[in-house]
């Protein structure tokens, strides 16, 4: 008798529901993203799915480029630190520098290869 309460609670026919209609409700997000005027309302909340997804994808790109120009920014700060102050360092810290500036230089030219 448990068992049949627990399946017939409405927080698990919500997630039987989700499951089933999983690919339409997928399907019908995609279409309102990728459409210029992708709109949804629900009650009294209209919101544009199309503009919205855009106005992200143009945040998360302005975001890279920051980052980018961040880790560019921090590797010359370590590849000058290192010709004019690396015999100052121990050879430890002097090695752990030299680890910080090869992986910025993967990193830095990875990500500019990608938004390229």
């Amino acid at each position: 008798m448990q068992i049949l309460q627990i399946l017939i609670a409405w927080p698990m026919a919500v997630i039987i529901g989700a499951l089933v209609l999983r690919n339409p409700i997928q399907k019908l997000v995609e279409r309102l993203i990728k459409s210029e005027s992708g709109k949804a309302k629900v009650g009294p909340v209209e919101i544009e799915l199309g503009k919205l997804a855009e106005e992200g994808k143009e945040a998360v790109q302005t975001l890279n480029k920051l980052n980018l120009l961040m880790g560019e920014s921090r590797l010359l700060e370590l590849e000058i630190t290192e010709g004019n102050f690396g015999a100052v360092f121990s050879d430890e810290q002097r090695d752990r520098m030299n680890q910080h500036i090869e992986e910025l230089r993967i990193l830095t030219s990875e990500t500019a290869n990608k938004a390229n």
